[in-house]
């Protein structure tokens, strides 16, 4: 009789101790694009192939790297915007203020400016550290195709 009991308490134990819970797999988080970024460089990939296009293409100078990009999880935007070539010479050159909303699914940002006009982006990529922003089209290298241009932001 005691072995018998010994054993259920042992099977019961056994059993209760088990569950699905006991993989190794961690939760990866999305990428989010909430928080304050840096711009880093600009890129322009050609429309016809998705080459880049290397003379349009660059590193952020010294004054584009004291702007930032600022999106609140409260949906609320700031960004900031630098103009010149040395660290003498810079100066804000825009601040823009609005609201935003992100449809991660279609990867676009409709951007409410605080003037009330509105503009739409869309993120070529998105990773914990790195915004990639399609900003423009328009045929630079003469091709008569439009090519794409991104800003890339780092986060901070």
């Amino acid at each position: 009789m005691i072995k018998r009991n010994l054993f259920l308490s042992i099977a019961v134990l056994g059993l209760l101790s088990c569950n699905n819970n006991d993989d190794d797999t961690m939760e990866v988080s999305e990428p989010t694009i909430t928080g304050k970024w840096q711009p880093s460089k600009y890129m322009a990939y050609s429309g016809k192939d998705g080459s880049i296009i290397a003379n349009e293409s660059s590193d952020a100078n010294v004054c584009d790297k004291k702007g930032s990009l600022d999106m609140s999880s409260a949906g609320k935007w700031h960004e900031i915007i630098y103009f010149g070539n040395t660290e003498a010479q810079c100066q804000v050159d825009a601040e823009v203020t609005g609201d935003y909303t992100y449809d991660s699914a279609s990867k676009k940002i409709h951007l409410k400016n605080s003037d009330g006009t509105t503009e739409v982006y869309t993120l070529k990529k998105i990773t914990n550290t790195e915004l990639e922003v399609i900003t423009d089209y328009f045929d630079t290298n003469g091709d008569g195709i439009k090519d794409e241009y991104t800003n890339v932001y780092k986060k901070l």
